[in-house]
């Protein structure tokens, strides 16, 4: 028999499991951004500027991310994008 046997063809499993994978990775990152609050962005913000990973632009109400020059008006989303950012780095060094 050359072909292979429905039962045995793993081909289709292994498509689905990877995209499942992908959802439930997606889902994670989704999670922790949206349990995130206003308050513990601050902190964090705050910290940031005092590291001067973050730079503050008051005339034009910015924030900007210097790592990777991404300008921000809201520190909600500059918390997200820069706990992402941190932990897509491979160097290991904590900014």
């Amino acid at each position: 028999m050359t072909t292979p046997e429905r039962h045995t063809d793993t081909s289709d499993d292994a498509e689905c499991f990877e995209r499942e994978q992908l959802a439930r990775d997606a889902d994670q990152v989704r999670r922790r951004t949206d349990d995130q609050t206003e308050s513990d962005a601050r902190t964090l913000i705050a910290d940031l500027l005092e590291d001067d990973t973050v730079v503050a632009v008051p005339t034009d109400r910015l924030l900007v991310h210097e790592p990777t020059d991404a300008v921000f008006e809201d520190v909600v989303q500059l918390a997200a994008y820069h706990r992402g950012w941190q932990a897509g780095r491979d160097d290991g060094v904590d900014a």
